[in-house]
């Protein structure tokens, strides 16, 4: 589910309240907490792991600005944290981890300082497995990470086994729901859409519309023989495609823009102009290369940092 900007921190600031006479902070890192005092991305081999265990348990912050023994509030200086490439910690997870890793991340002001976090969701599909080695120890390909009480490590048998059987039921459940949708719709009526390969499988086409993107449809040209409906060549069947209905072409124009002008933000600003999480924004600026094309992007420097 997902967790607003103001609900973390709300949360942050009330945990980070909670201080003895000493000053030090009273919580404890636990199965949903661990403290750092900065934020270094030579570190992100140790982060990347306490995420990928938060993911396979329920979630949970990695909180910069704290001393973990004693328990200390040193903050952090916002600008750098703020400053961070995003999505140079997504593509650090997506080449180290599969599946996707979800996260937050922000900062929040205190008793006089600021504070940085990283919020890493329970994943949907797990378990989240290690595909890459990097540090010295800290991540090795094929390996699975579980966030213990106030300890990260390999995963144990009790806790994988448990994974395991509720990746079981929610596969039940699902052919569950499929079952009792076709039985509704009627198995002549339904058509399969394979999300992988986005091929759509029916027995009834008729008076079905498919737009195309006119790259893809060249690329079926290359490979496939279009024929009109009420011909059929036999001899050549198994390399013939028939469309019943309307393709329509679809062409993308992306007009001359000044990026100075055009696009006035930032990752964290245009999430929420979109109105979408700001780990959503990194990953469609991963996916489409948009840092690599001088129309989208252009480099600026925050606290130092591009």
């Amino acid at each position: 589910m997902k967790i607003s900007m103001e609900e973390h921190e709300n949360f942050i600031i009330e945990f980070l309240n909670q201080i003895d006479d000493r000053g030090y902070l009273k919580h404890r890192e636990s199965t949903m907490i661990e403290f750092k005092e900065n934020f270094n991305f030579i570190n992100m081999p140790k982060y990347a792991k306490t995420m990928s265990a938060f993911a396979n348990n329920k979630g949970g912050y990695i909180i910069f600005g704290v001393k973990d023994k004693p328990r200390k509030l040193l903050g952090i200086k916002k600008d750098r944290f703020d400053g961070l490439k995003l999505e140079k910690i997504t593509g650090y997870l997506v080449e180290h981890f599969e599946p996707e890793i979800k996260w937050d991340i922000g900062t929040v002001e205190t008793n006089g300082k600021s504070f940085g976090y990283i919020y890493t969701y329970e994943a949907d599909e797990k378990p989240i497995i290690c595909k890459k080695n990097a540090g010295e120890k800290d991540l090795k390909s094929g390996e699975i990470y579980y966030r213990y009480r106030a300890q990260t490590r390999k995963i144990e048998y009790p806790e994988l086994k448990r994974i395991i059987d509720e990746f079981r039921e929610k596969e039940r459940l699902i052919w569950m729901k499929h079952i009792e949708q076709i039985a509704k719709i009627g198995p002549s009526n339904v058509a399969l859409v394979d999300l992988l390969t986005g091929a759509l499988n029916t027995t009834k086409l008729e008076g079905t519309k498919l737009i195309m993107d006119k790259k893809l449809l060249q690329e079926l040209q290359d490979k496939v023989k279009f024929i009109e409906e009420g011909k059929f060549s036999e001899k050549e069947g198994e390399s013939t495609l028939k469309i019943v209905g309307e393709i329509q072409t679809v062409d993308i124009v992306v007009p001359k823009m000044d990026p100075n002008k055009d696009y006035p933000y930032i990752q964290k600003h245009l999430a929420k102009k979109l109105g979408i999480r700001p780990y959503d924004t990194q990953i469609l600026i991963w996916k489409y290369k948009l840092k690599e094309d001088r129309k989208y992007h252009i480099e600026i420097e925050a606290g130092g940092i591009k």
